[in-house]
């Protein structure tokens, strides 16, 4: 992401279009993991705002809303969900590896790799109506390699 600004427009207009309001609740869970820069859980999201009087419960269903209004991203690792802004509906794959290491979780840049993405996405249209796609790999990162 990188404009700040635009971005949370983008979000609120999003879930405005959506019949959501645009709760002070909600815009201090957006940055909360816009400003983390980095996959979060709702633990660690929970440890940003809850200065604010935001539960845990609240993070949950404010997670819910913003994922099913297309602006939020879930990714299931190892049992635990980790939550990152969708960049402003540009991407409709996202690829991660996970360092089984650090478990530090890592994005891959799909245009890298583009070519063959898009094949692999045209077979499954023959079979499914792909939506979203969401790809982990598991390995260990160069910095725990170097170890």
């Amino acid at each position: 992401m990188i404009n700040k600004s635009k971005d949370i427009k983008y979000i609120r207009n999003k879930l405005t279009n959506e019949g959501y309001k645009f709760t002070n609740q909600r815009e201090k869970i957006i940055e909360a993991i816009y400003e983390n820069n980095m996959h979060m859980n709702v633990d660690e999201i929970h440890s940003k705002v809850k200065s604010e009087n935001i539960g845990i419960s609240t993070i949950y269903r404010n997670l819910r809303i913003l994922e099913e209004v297309g602006v939020l991203k879930k990714i299931n690792i190892t049992d635990t969900s980790y939550y990152e802004l969708d960049n402003a509906g540009k991407h409709k794959v996202q690829i991660h590896a996970k360092c089984v290491k650090c478990n530090k979780i890592i994005d891959i840049n799909e245009d890298e790799i583009s070519e063959n993405l898009d094949s692999l996405i045209e077979k499954l249209k023959k079979k499914i109506k792909v939506k979203s796609a969401s790809i982990v790999l598991s390995g260990i990162c160069k910095e725990c390699e170097m170890k």
